[in-house]
């Protein structure tokens, strides 16, 4: 087994890369309209004025304005049409002998002759010549990433074509024997026993976005497969990405190939996610080794590829920063930086982070990810409420166009989310699964203006009402009902345990999956293993946790689990039997003064719709007899 070189940190990675990196990339001559997000190689100067001649800024009539200065309201001036008073649209080009223009809402029109009752002022309602651009001035300088407005003003300044740098080209190898193409592939890729190469085509998106040429090579299933594919690729690419195979496992060779054909800069980075990141030259080419784990990969590409994009292209993008509170502690391991992905709320003009899952291989939680924190090699993380500068992935206007539910999974915030996309794209619902109670923590704190919840109480057995008295009792806020919903114990078809009820659980050969702290089926498994005298700890697997029905759905039907808590359509969804524990109330909690925003009054229009109670009870196991009706308001 190899092991990591030693370990650097990511500021001193950078850095070497970028001084083992000298591109000249050169430079092509295009058309200006094909020119956008590329980066100019040359200063570019107007070749005509915009506009190019004085012309008329209205609809109306050019004059000589000396002509005019009697004109008065209880005297009106006649002028002759053609002589003393020429007709002329936006845009004509003002006559000899004239320089205003009357527009034609302040004229009394005639046959030859138009009567006006004041007078108008040199130059008045005329665009001067070279208004907008002087011939000769420069419109952009050198290295400057060309906008859809540059090019309007490109052409308006008579430019058709400019030097812009010539795109990078790099090369993405994917390797390892156990991936499969899906664009090269016949059978359906659940009987191939393999795992889909998404890495690359994300790869690929993010180097385009960023600006480079980018191709994926076919797959190095081996060594030599590796070595053949860098040794004929170096002369044509300008960087080669090698995701996978930069750890120290017996089948991980970037770290040697990349030593037999040129220069190893370093391997590992002290950074988490992407520890296993490799740097070398080739034949005087910078060549990546990137970890095989998605999200290393994405943030890899973030860290270091795109700062070297920009110098290789002698332009600069700013990272674009906000502040944000965080909501929870978030604990880190001192002597590495840990990049943490977080989805935004904001209220009322504050961000607030919510971490999203950690591991390197949950590659949706990049997707989701709103922004990014680091948290220094110095420290071990930061406190709930600090305040950290988080890298935006997304646009604010998008997070104020966002309705953010907090607290219980249910698959109604799904079909919710997709109705609103479908019926008001400029809006969109993002939920986040932190249990129940946490939802309503969230309310309280001001983090979040709405969450899902289902706590029964279990001395009034009574849904939500009782908690939320508890929790929020200063708090003014509405309850609103969606469902009521079946929970209950789900397993395999075949049922090989012949699990029947709650009290299975106990046996010591039955595997259960349980929901996280604080979510509503915790607390409603707790109390029902209270009622039926079963101690927690004989439960063989009480401890694993997820934070969704499908998460338990899943872990069910792939026999990770015997059985686990969820609502009845989780056992449709994936063909498993239903024993049902309950019905219970799902309902929606809202701070007063959010009901007034048009955000809310959208998704209540959503939520009393005829297509939400069809799609629900579709589903199955749910009643929406009541659904949208306020169960209380309190405040």
């Amino acid at each position: 087994m190899k092991r990591y070189l030693k370990t650097i940190r990511s500021d001193e990675a950078l850095q070497r890369i970028l001084d083992h990196v000298n591109f000249s990339g050169g430079e092509e001559y295009l058309q200006t309209y094909k020119c956008r997000e590329r980066i100019s190689s040359r200063s570019v100067y107007a070749h005509v004025s915009n506009p190019p001649f004085m012309c008329a800024a209205m609809d109306g009539y050019a004059v000589d304005f000396s002509k005019t200065i009697y004109a008065d309201l209880s005297r009106p001036l006649s002028l002759m049409i053609t002589r003393d008073a020429i007709p002329v649209n936006t845009g004509d080009p003002l006559p000899d002998g004239t320089n205003a223009v009357i527009m034609i809402e302040d004229i009394e029109d005639a046959d030859t002759s138009i009567a006006i009752r004041k007078p108008v002022y040199l130059w008045q309602n005329v665009r001067m010549i070279g208004e907008d651009i002087v011939e000769g001035d420069m419109l952009i300088p050198a290295n400057h990433e060309i906008t859809a407005y540059d090019i309007g003003m490109l052409i308006s300044g008579g430019i058709t074509h400019i030097h812009v740098r010539k795109k990078p080209r790099a090369l993405i190898v994917p390797t390892g024997k156990e991936l499969i193409d899906l664009y090269n592939v016949e059978e359906p890729v659940n009987k191939l026993g393999g795992l889909v190469d998404f890495n690359s085509y994300t790869l690929l998106n993010l180097a385009e976005e960023t600006g480079l040429d980018c191709t994926i090579s076919q797959i190095a299933k081996t060594k030599e497969d590796l070595y053949d594919i860098i040794k004929n690729a170096i002369n044509a690419y300008d960087l080669i990405f090698v995701n996978a195979g930069s750890s120290a496992g017996r089948e991980d060779y970037t770290e040697e190939v990349i030593s037999k054909q040129g220069e190893l800069i370093f391997h590992g980075i002290s950074m988490m996610p992407g520890k296993p990141a490799m740097f070398g030259v080739v034949d005087g080419k910078p060549v990546f080794g990137i970890p095989g784990y998605p999200v290393s990969a994405a943030l890899i590409f973030y860290t270091f590829i795109k700062p070297l994009y920009e110098k290789m292209m002698h332009s600069s993008k700013n990272t674009k920063l906000i502040n944000c509170k965080t909501t929870y502690k978030i604990p880190s391991r001192l002597g590495i930086e840990e990049i943490i992905r977080v989805s935004l709320v904001e209220n009322d003009g504050i961000y607030y982070a919510i971490p999203l899952p950690r591991g390197a291989s949950i590659f949706s939680s990049m997707a989701r990810a709103d922004g990014l924190m680091r948290v220094p090699v110095n420290i071990e993380g930061f406190e709930e409420g600090d305040t950290i500068a988080c890298e935006l992935l997304t646009k604010k206007e998008t997070l104020k166009q966002r309705i953010h539910i907090i607290g219980s999974h249910d698959l109604s915030l799904d079909i919710l989310r997709d109705m609103i996309k479908t019926h008001h794209t400029a809006f969109d619902l993002i939920s986040t699964h932190t249990g129940s109670l946490s939802g309503i923590t969230a309310l309280s704190k001001g983090i979040a203006h709405i969450c899902t919840t289902h706590i029964l109480d279990e001395n009034e057995k009574i849904y939500n009402a009782p908690a939320i008295k508890k929790y929020l009792a200063d708090k003014p806020c509405v309850l609103i009902h969606i469902a009521k919903r079946f929970q209950g114990l789900i397993v395999r078809k075949d049922n090989k345990k012949n699990i029947k009820g709650i009290s299975d659980l106990s046996r010591p050969e039955v595997k259960f999956i349980n929901r996280q702290s604080g979510s509503g089926t915790r607390i409603l498994l707790d109390m029902l293993l209270s009622e039926n005298d079963i101690e927690k700890h004989h439960i063989n697997g009480y401890d694993r946790e997820e934070s969704t029905h499908t998460a338990v759905g899943i872990q069910v039907r792939e026999s990770i689990a015997d059985t686990g808590i969820a609502i009845y359509s989780i056992a449709r969804v994936f063909s498993l039997d239903f024993i049902p524990l309950a019905e219970e109330d799902y309902d929606l909690l809202v701070t007063k003064e959010f009901t007034e925003d048009r955000r809310f009054k959208l998704l209540m229009d959503m939520v009393n719709s005829n297509e939400f109670r069809q799609r629900l009870e579709k589903l199955g196991g749910y009643n929406t007899k009541e659904t949208g009706r306020i169960k209380f308001t309190k405040g």
